[in-house]
């Protein structure tokens, strides 16, 4: 049998154990805290049996497991402000997504968008994983308001090894998640690292709305300038609208009409022209890898191909040229 593309140790999440209860209505309550409400209707083979959930937030993004130790059925309606990533650790689910009907089971799982309804059935063995990604997560790190993506999650796709890699590395690192725990900043990073992630290996598109409402470019400015002396830190859209002393769809919807840009694009081109000055003034030991982290670049591949594209040279070359000069 060939293994799971998720390779993550169910017994990893006990240590972020929410909840155990053989009571239905109790189980469905404390679900729906985490997620919302909804309706359970258990197997014949449920009675007796303890459903259980594992669960950690991390800023706007949070993980876990979830088992109902019977046959499940659950009726969700349409989901709320978020994303929902359901993938499997054991078992299978039928499930229907927006009316498309698929199986989740170890090849592949499903993400679940805003206003997207979600229902299914799910077998005595099925441990969920899930990954819960709040839409203002999706806003502050692509600039996106609002995003669909393609509800089958292909876990043999290329693309989504680096996500589902960086799933597993932090599953098994509680001194990670600890840290993320404590220090806000830490936690940013790690949701734009897994939002960006998924959002390069699972196939999404944008609809973006007409702006309402516009603001003078003055609050564009004072934006602009936020950014400049702030694009190494770990900003989000919520730092840079509170700079500009505007709401973040407003500060949105004027980036369009005076930039045709999104702010974190902007983030973006900031952070690479900072990496070029620190390239150019280097020390004779510094590396390329620092230096890239230092601006804000967590994925040295991508660093490396917007700074070729917008400088016509590589990162090292630069480097090199400014140590030879």
């Amino acid at each position: 049998m060939t293994p799971s593309p998720l390779q993550i140790e169910p017994s990893a999440l006990h240590r972020y154990r929410y909840f155990e209860s053989a009571d239905i209505d109790d189980a469905r309550q404390r679900i729906a805290t985490v997620l919302q409400p909804h309706r359970l209707t258990p197997g014949s083979t449920w009675p007796g049996h303890l459903a259980h959930m594992n669960y950690v937030r991390l800023e706007n993004l949070a993980f876990g497991s979830l088992g109902y130790g019977g046959a499940m059925g659950v009726e969700a309606g349409e989901l709320e402000d978020y994303y929902l990533v359901i993938l499997s650790l054991s078992g299978y689910a039928d499930v229907s997504v927006g009316g498309r009907r698929t199986i989740i089971g170890q090849s592949q799982g499903v993400v679940i968008g805003p206003a997207t309804s979600f229902g299914g059935t799910f077998s005595g063995d099925c441990e969920q994983f899930i990954v819960r990604v709040d839409k203002q997560a999706i806003l502050n790190h692509s600039g996106f308001e609002h995003l669909q993506m393609e509800p089958i999650v292909d876990l043999s796709r290329p693309e989504l090894a680096p996500w589902l890699a960086q799933l597993q590395v932090l599953t098994s690192s509680p001194e990670t998640v600890a840290l993320a725990q404590r220090d806000r900043r830490v936690a940013v990073e790690i949701e734009r690292l897994l939002v960006m992630l998924l959002l390069a290996g699972q196939p999404h598109h944008s609809q973006q709305r007409t702006a309402s409402a516009v603001l003078l470019p003055r609050t564009v400015r004072r934006a602009e300038a936020f950014i400049v002396e702030h694009a190494c830190e770990p900003l989000t859209l919520a730092d840079i609208a509170n700079a500009a002393g505007v709401p973040v769809r407003t500060l949105l919807h004027s980036f369009r009409r005076f930039r045709n840009v999104s702010p974190m694009q902007l983030v973006r081109e900031a952070r690479i022209d900072r990496s070029r000055e620190m390239l150019l003034s280097a020390s004779e030991n510094a590396r390329v890898v620092d230096i890239a982290l230092r601006c804000g670049f967590v994925n040295l591949g991508r660093f490396a191909s917007a700074y070729r594209e917008k400088f016509g040279e590589a990162p090292s070359d630069t480097l090199r040229a400014a140590r030879q000069g």
